[in-house]
């Protein structure tokens, strides 16, 4: 009971400073604001941007270790078991350096995987960042009207347990070991850079395809069907080769 109470006490502990560190920080390229806790950063970013003075044109970075009702992509839930992973929105209130909107998920494929900086880690089409087959970190992209939502999340302090059948069934997941804080602050100042740079779709590919695992053997989820990815098409669509032949990949997901 003892060594228990010392645990739980521990653990207090280190996230009363990993908070403290974090609201008194900032990000040069971003307006950072990270939360204890929260439902959802994506609902938080919304709220939070609308809330804000409309002349401020900056990203806008929400992150927290803690996030109750994070979503993955087609409304799939995703799984956050409380012990300090990160999930991280960035929104861009303002035009976006890139056409056409379908490269963004790749895009902010390899921004992640530089800013986590591990030769270890792949891409996988569309979203999914992976490192040596399990997933550490997926990607969602929203739009309101008003702004362009990216949600990330990366798992650094556990890799959580993920449904094997059922319609959220999917890829393993693996851990990153690192500080949230760090590792969310990096990812938004990445992003922040990024927005104000120039971009096109053939450094995207390029890019991507440089990180991507092309070796890998792919299932689609809806399916069940074996693919082999071939390479990556100029608006984002991934062609495979499949049994009965090539085609491209435009919205199904793969484990």
């Amino acid at each position: 009971m003892l060594i228990s109470l010392m645990r739980r006490t521990h653990t207090l502990f280190l996230a009363t400073i990993t908070q403290t560190r974090a609201m008194t920080t900032t990000c040069r390229n971003v307006d950072w604001r990270w939360l204890e806790t929260t439902p959802s950063t994506m609902d938080s970013a919304k709220e939070l941007l609308a809330a804000r003075d409309t002349n401020d044109a900056r990203p806008l970075a929400v992150a927290t270790a803690h996030q109750t009702k994070g979503r993955g992509t087609r409304g799939r839930s995703w799984t956050d078991d409380g012990r300090g992973n990160v999930a991280l929105t960035v929104a861009f209130p303002s035009e976006i350096p890139l056409t056409p909107i379908t490269l963004l998920p790749l895009r902010v494929g390899t921004l992640v995987i530089d800013a986590l900086n591990d030769s270890r880690l792949s891409l996988k089409w569309p979203n999914d960042v992976l490192l040596e087959g399990g997933k550490v970190a997926g990607i969602l992209v929203e739009s309101d009207g008003e702004a362009i939502h990216v949600g990330i999340g990366v798992n650094i302090a556990s890799a959580p347990a993920v449904p094997s059948s059922g319609s959220d069934r999917g890829r393993r997941a693996a851990k990153i070991p690192g500080d949230a804080v760090a590792i969310a602050q990096r990812i938004a100042d990445g992003l922040g850079v990024w927005s104000q740079s120039a971009d096109d779709a053939t450094k995207v590919i390029t890019d991507w395809s440089a990180r991507a695992d092309w070796a890998a053997d792919l299932e689609l989820r809806e399916t069940g069907e074996r693919v082999k990815p071939v390479r990556l098409l100029p608006d984002g669509r991934l062609q495979v080769r499949g049994a009965d032949g090539e085609r491209a990949l435009v919205a199904d997901y793969l484990l």
